[in-house]
């Protein structure tokens, strides 16, 4: 399959000068559906064939001890499956055999189970139950890599009563430059976890379609089931499956190679963000019409919401609230974006049947435009180290900020978006997270998308200058300790938490920022990362054993 196709097209009109940059939306929506209409890609469906021989290059990355390149070329097989076939079983059973030689049993067993539940062969049954027995015995005798966090890194302080992943004490308040941000309405440490929320939305690059839930990005170790209709997408649960349709899902499914083919990375979350509008509005049209057509003149605040008993109109709602992302520089990618989803969505039964008269489709060309900047203001955009992105949105941290100059860190993984504080923050600070880029670690090619206007960024002389002072001898004393305790094979991952914490806490009012204490911050983000992603994985394994190894 070959993606991209659209926008390489586009890239060639504005090369050539057929198309301009600052062409009107118009321009670019008649120059789209020509090249649409010329390029005439055809849906590509399931099919056994190409199932079989995506399996079978599998089976070579395996025999070659690939193992995680030979799990993503199952997944593609697993996508191609037709439902009910025995290529479908076959698929999770090889699955599992890679699981077993990672030691991953509890995956394994999973993966097992799917295979009986979807017609594997009964001539290769045995070999398969001598490998269930097989897992079953091996977390029997211990050797289970491991069901529990430690440490924990769960919501460790009050929580909010009416959002229970929310730390309480944190609410919005409105900043000159800005915008809408996380204000602390009492002091925090190093180490709060102030919040952990389900991703809400999200967008991938789809060179990782088959590596994440296109629902909450989770990568569930490569453990995906596929969508049944399309051989696209997949989930890391019948939930998450069920869940994206009722979402959007319905609206893509039917085109899902065109939006392959023209998607612009991390920006499939516009007219997701437009769908998952429209299902709250129940496919009413009209309504959301009414809603989103007059001017915003009250932003809604997400932190009003009651999450206890959650209202997703109510979400969308403060989603489409929040003040829009503007920059000449790239409104023409906004336009872009709208007008390639626009004409391609359009071609989908599913969505031509609800946005009928030239009235409905009007808006839904300028209601994708808005929704594009909208999705540039609330999206967490993360890339791998082959710069393939995710994009989630989640309500509450969509409120966080950037800053060059952090006092908290954010974690997105395994369908979660986690903030814990890396320094001491007073009540009345901001919150802040870094998209990228650091005092501490600048990354000079990393585009942020806007124009950073942190502490850092519009730092004086005397702001820098402190920087480079020296700690005090006995500062220097204490960080050789510190620096031994990390150094120490033998101490926990929350041992050595719990020393950076305790640094951090002791010296960052009094030294902030100086260069030393910059790495200091730098290593204990790597560490609570690296806790995070341990923790994700520990809470699947036993999830999963719970199930499946214990029958």
């Amino acid at each position: 399959m070959k993606k991209n196709m659209i926008k390489q097209a586009l890239s060639r009109k504005f090369d050539t000068g057929e198309l301009h940059r600052d062409s009107d939306l118009q321009d670019f929506l008649k120059s789209i559906n020509e090249t649409v209409r010329t390029m005439n890609i055809s849906e590509i469906r399931k099919s056994d064939d190409s199932a079989a021989k995506l399996r079978i290059a599998g089976n070579q990355l395996y025999r070659e001890r690939k193992y995680d390149e030979a799990l993503v070329c199952y997944n593609e097989s697993i996508c191609y499956a037709e439902p009910n076939s025995g290529q479908l079983g076959m698929g999770y059973a090889n699955r599992s055999a890679v699981y077993y030689e990672q030691g991953e049993f509890e995956f394994a067993l999973y993966n097992i189970d799917l295979a009986k539940r979807n017609n594997y062969p009964e001539k290769l049954m045995p070999k398969l139950l001598a490998r269930e027995l097989n897992c079953k015995q091996q977390i029997v005798l211990g050797q289970s890599k491991g069901t529990v966090p430690r440490p924990m890194m769960s919501i460790n302080v009050d929580t909010h009563p009416r959002i229970p992943f929310l730390a309480d004490g944190i609410g919005m308040n409105y900043y000159p430059r800005c915008g809408r941000g996380l204000a602390a309405e009492k002091d925090f440490n190093p180490g709060d976890v102030i919040l952990d929320e389900k991703i809400e939305l999200c967008g991938i690059d789809f060179d990782l379609s088959c590596h994440n839930c296109n629902h909450c990005s989770a990568r569930f170790n490569y453990s995906l089931i596929p969508c049944p209709t399309c051989p696209i997408f997949m989930y890391c649960s019948q939930e998450c499956l069920e869940q994206n349709w009722k979402f959007y899902h319905r609206f893509e499914c039917g085109v899902a190679t065109k939006l392959s083919s023209a998607s612009f990375v991390t920006l499939m979350v516009t007219p997701r963000l437009f769908f998952y509008g429209l299902s709250q509005f129940g496919d009413d049209l009209q309504a959301m019409m009414e809603y989103c057509e007059p001017e915003v003149t009250e932003p809604s605040n997400p932190l009003d919401l009651d999450y206890t008993n959650l209202n997703r109109l109510e979400v969308y709602k403060a989603l489409y609230t929040n003040h829009p992302f503007s920059d000449p520089e790239i409104e023409y990618v906004m336009k872009y974006v709208a007008c390639v989803y626009y004409v391609v969505f359009l071609e989908n039964p599913a969505v031509s049947s609800i946005i009928r008269t030239a009235a409905q489709q009007r808006f839904f060309l300028l209601s994708l435009l808005q929704h594009a900047r909208l999705s540039c203001s609330l999206l967490a955009d993360t890339s791998d180290s082959q710069s393939r992105s995710l994009g989630t949105i989640s309500p509450v941290y969509s409120i966080c900020n950037h800053s060059c100059d952090p006092n908290a860190a954010t974690f997105i993984d395994s369908g979660r978006s986690k903030v814990i504080i890396l320094r001491p923050v007073h009540k009345g600070e901001q919150i802040v997270t870094s998209y990228g880029p650091t005092w501490w670690h600048p990354r000079p090619g990393h585009i942020l998308g806007f124009r950073c206007s942190c502490i850092a960024c519009n730092a004086d002389q005397k702001w820098r200058s402190m920087i480079e002072r020296r700690f005090s001898p006995k500062v220097n004393k204490n960080l050789q300790t510190l620096h031994d305790v990390m150094a120490r094979n033998d101490f926990s991952v929350a041992n050595k938490l719990n020393a950076l914490q305790q640094f951090v806490k002791r010296y960052a009012d009094r030294y902030h920022p100086q260069k030393d204490l910059g790495m200091i911050l730098s290593s204990y983000r790597l560490l609570l990362d690296f806790a995070v992603r341990n923790e994700n994985v520990a809470l699947e394994r036993a999830r999963l054993q719970a199930a499946y190894a214990d029958h």
